[in-house]
């Protein structure tokens, strides 16, 4: 009798901590402030699907971890600065600096993608040179700009050539490797990928 009371008792004191828990209130707290980074890829070539998206995105996170900083996408930043580049206006600093103003960003990170291509070239059939080549094109301009001290970085990539078949960079790795060592310059952190 004592064994089944005593199994009774912990049997109710486990039931009545588990109700206690789930009716309690759960709150959290933030003593730090998260700030707002706007990503946005202008895709004028059609190239850039969720795959490569995905790994642009993960570079910009890489510099611009939670908890202090809360990466946006798509949303208000990707529909002010489409609709500023459709307008024809010139991305620079004022012009990003009124964009993440208007969209409430503190860091905006912009890839313009001109053209992504890779495709097969034949050999040009001098002697014994008949090889497969890959034509290379990355083209796109990078912009970095942080509202902390109206600072802005950007970068023109622009590559273009014959590569060897087995031997040369996609160019979407191109691009997130440059985005990589445009948003790690910068916050001032090491360069990945170099």
């Amino acid at each position: 009798m004592k064994k089944i009371r005593w199994l009774l008792q912990i049997c109710f004191l486990v039931v009545f901590a588990s109700l206690f828990t789930a009716l309690m209130p759960q709150t959290a707290r933030a003593d730090f402030a998260e700030r707002p980074v706007g990503f946005v890829v202008i895709d004028q070539d059609g190239c850039v699907d969720g795959a490569v998206y995905k790994e642009w995105r993960q570079m910009v996170k890489l510099a611009y971890r939670f908890p202090y900083y809360q990466i946006i996408d798509g949303g208000e930043p990707q529909m002010l600065v489409s609709r500023a580049v459709r307008d024809g206006v010139k991305l620079d600093a004022a012009s990003l600096s009124a964009l993440a103003e208007k969209s409430k960003t503190d860091v905006l990170v912009v890839a313009r993608i001109y053209e992504m291509d890779e495709s097969l070239v034949s050999g040009w059939g001098f002697r014994f040179d008949h090889d497969t080549y890959v034509r290379v094109v990355a083209d796109a301009d990078l912009f970095v700009y942080k509202k902390d001290g109206n600072k802005l970085l950007k970068k023109r990539v622009r590559e273009s050539g014959l590569r060897d078949m087995g031997n040369y960079d996609k160019p979407a790795e191109t691009i997130k490797w440059q985005l990589s060592k445009l948003v790690n310059t910068m916050e001032n952190k090491p360069i990945i990928g170099s």
